[in-house]
């Protein structure tokens, strides 16, 4: 039975999935060897169909270091803000500067440094170096 489009392009789908060999075989009607045949072709095109599948769920479960900041920027800044209120006295106040220094930690690794790139300078012509073979002018 030849391949059709339809077959090829399930068997991609379910390749991203994760789903075996065996399973696509008796799902799409088609042998393994077609089945190893075809990842070979379309090595590629699964591993970024895979890649956007695991962007998306990112983004869905928010573990991006983006998100990761912004919670902690949050959990910082409540931090702080309760250490305004109380009094150096309190028991519980340990465990906020604990938290702060903590937090601010988190928010140093995770920190953006900031590069600013240039072009190498070029000089428009080179200068000869000035002699130095001493000579009498006198003579």
């Amino acid at each position: 039975m030849a391949a059709t489009f339809e077959q090829m392009q399930q068997f991609i789908e379910l390749r991203v999935e994760g789903v075996s060999y065996e399973k696509i075989a008796k799902q799409i009607k088609a042998s393994k060897t077609t089945l190893i045949n075809w990842a070979k072709d379309c090595e590629q095109e699964i591993q970024n169909r895979r890649a956007i599948t695991y962007e998306a769920l990112n983004e869905q479960y928010k573990v991006g270091q983006q998100h990761r900041l912004q919670m902690w920027s949050e959990q910082l800044e409540a931090v702080r803000a309760e250490l305004k209120k109380r009094g150096l006295g309190d028991v519980p106040t340990v465990k906020l500067v604990e938290m702060l220094d903590t937090l601010s930690e988190k928010l140093k690794a995770e920190a953006y440094r900031v590069e600013f790139k240039s072009k190498p300078h070029k000089v428009p012509y080179e200068v000869e170096p000035l002699s130095t073979i001493e000579q009498d002018v006198w003579g």
